[in-house]
Parts: C-alpha cells; sequence; structure tokens
C-alpha cells in the first residue's frame, strides 16, 4: 500500500510537470540557466500519399503540409509535434506548416487476444486521462506511466490485444523481470487497431482493460477508424 500511494504521489508530480511543459509557448530559461522549451501542441500520424508525399493527419478534415522537413520514417508512425503555421498556403493539404520540434511515438501493430496472451506476465501500469490519450485515425494512443527499478537496463514490453468476438481491448504490460520500486516513469504509445476492428462503426464504445496500481479497471474508449485525405 505504500508503494502505491508513493506512486499516486510521484505520479501526481510528473502530471504537474508535463502539464507546465505543454502550456510553454516559447523557451523559458530557468533559474540555473538551462533552458526548457515548449511541450507539443499536437498528436499527429506521419503519412505519405501515394506519389510519395509526407503530410501530417492532425484531425478527420485537417492535413499539414511540413515545410522543409524531410521524414526520416520508414513507415507510418504516430508522433508528438511541436508546430506553428506558415503564410504560405499549401496546394495538396489544410495547411502549411513550420516543424518547431516532433518526437515519434513508439508505434506498433495490437495482436489478436487469445488464451495464451491472458495468461502472460502483466504487471501495474497508469494511464493518463489527457489529450494524449485517445483513439482517432484507427489508432489508440496511451499517455501512461509506470515503476521502473533499474533503470534503462531492463527494456518493458507493452502490448495490446484486440477480441475478435467482444472487441474488447486488453493493455498488457511485462516489466521483463524489473521489480524494484526505483522511480516513476512515463512514455506515449500508439497501437494500430483499424485492421483487428473492420467491422466496428465510428463512435463506437469499446472496453479498454488493464492492471492499474489500484487494481483491474475498464474504461469506455470511443473507436474512430482511419482518416481518409480530405479533398481541397
Amino acid at each position: 500500500m505504500k508503494q502505491m500511494k508513493n506512486f499516486k504521489i510521484a505520479l501526481a508530480v510528473l502530471a504537474v510537470v508535463s502539464a507546465l511543459t505543454m502550456s510553454l509557448t516559447s523557451c523559458s530559461k530557468m533559474d540555473d540557466g538551462t533552458y526548457v522549451y515548449p511541450g507539443p501542441n499536437a498528436l499527429v500520424t506521419i503519412k505519405t500519399t501515394d506519389s510519395g508525399v509526407t503530410y501530417f493527419q492532425l484531425d478527420e478534415k485537417t492535413t499539414l503540409e511540413p515545410k522543409g522537413w524531410v521524414n526520416p520514417y520508414k513507415r507510418e508512425v504516430r508522433a508528438l509535434l511541436r508546430y506553428s503555421e506558415d503564410q504560405e498556403a499549401s496546394s495538396m493539404f489544410t495547411k502549411k506548416i513550420k516543424v518547431e520540434w516532433l518526437d515519434s511515438v513508439r508505434t506498433k501493430n495490437a495482436v489478436v487476444y487469445d488464451d495464451e496472451y491472458g495468461k502472460k506476465n502483466n504487471v501495474t501500469i497508469a494511464l493518463y486521462n489527457d489529450w494524449i490519450t485517445c483513439c482517432e485515425d484507427g489508432y489508440l494512443t496511451l499517455h501512461f506511466a509506470i515503476w521502473v527499478g533499474q533503470g534503462d537496463r531492463i527494456v518493458h514490453t507493452i502490448d495490446l490485444a484486440v477480441d475478435h468476438e467482444t472487441h474488447d481491448l486488453y493493455l498488457r504490460h511485462d516489466n521483463n523481470g524489473d521489480d524494484g520500486y526505483g522511480a516513476p516513469a512515463e512514455g506515449v504509445i500508439a497501437f494500430k487497431i483499424d485492421d483487428l476492428l473492420k467491422d466496428v462503426k465510428d463512435g463506437q464504445e469499446l472496453t479498454l482493460h488493464w492492471k492499474d496500481y489500484d487494481g483491474d479497471k475498464t474504461a469506455k474508449v470511443k473507436y474512430y477508424s482511419r482518416f481518409s485525405l480530405p479533398e481541397k
């Protein structure tokens, strides 16, 4: 119980730091001489057209053309983005933008839920209920926090499975033996789920299951399938 209480306190501190970072609109100098850079103002999917042109899908109706930005990714990924609008109009997309910074989100495919998945190691994970945690464009993106005991020496595994019959979503966190309670860490991960939910309509509620520090938890998630490139 003490560990859970300590985690909640640490999680609250992380939440305050995250909120402060995301509220900054310009580079700010701290008392110790270091700089804090502004947080993201968008969560996007980095896509390419059939002709190979890169763009960012912001929402169902908005696409962004990154001016002068070269795509380093060999596949489609989700990303946190800080951008400003460019005065120049885009010929193909909704807006042309300047990329101030971009950080890709760990993006992986969801898997099919089966008995074997349910038997795998599954330890606690906390989920933030904020603007980053969302289901859109055929992805479930989660802002999470976990305990790490040995720094970055042991890699944790986070997976998501979809039940074909019920369409329930099962989040699994395997700490791979990192059982120490050293410090809290937060991250963002995205799961591509549209391929496993082809018969689910936009707006339909799905149930997400995970193991929280308070016990087993569920939450309703509204599903929105892949956004198409809107016509200008």
